[in-house]
C-alpha cells in the first residue's frame, strides 16, 4: 500500500487462500493492516498483478477483489 506520493505505508504477505463460492469457486485471502497519515488516495498492489488506486472511503468501506479472466483484479 502506497500513499498518493508514491511512499509505501505497508506491506503484507498473504497467507494461504481458501475456496469460497458454491458454483463458481474462487480463492479468498483475509488481510487488514492500519494505514498511518490521511492520504486521501492510495495505491494498492498484489504481486502479479496491476497496482489499482482506490480512495480513504473506499478503503475505510472495506475491499474485495476478485481476478477477471483477464488476469486483472477487480473489485467486488
Amino acid at each position: 500500500m502506497t500513499d498518493e506520493e508514491g511512499k509505501t505505508l505497508g506491506a503484507q504477505k498473504l497467507q494461504p487462500g481458501r475456496a469460497v463460492g458454491s458454483t463458481l469457486k474462487a480463492c479468498g485471502f483475509d488481510f487488514s493492516f492500519k494505514v498511518p497519515g490521511a492520504a486521501e488516495k492510495y495505491e494498492f498492489s498484489v504481486e502479479g498483478f496491476p497496482p489499482m488506486q482506490y480512495s480513504r472511503e473506499d478503503i475505510r468501506r472495506g475491499l474485495s477483489f476478485y481476478e477477471t479472466e483477464q488476469g486483472t483484479l477487480a473489485q467486488q
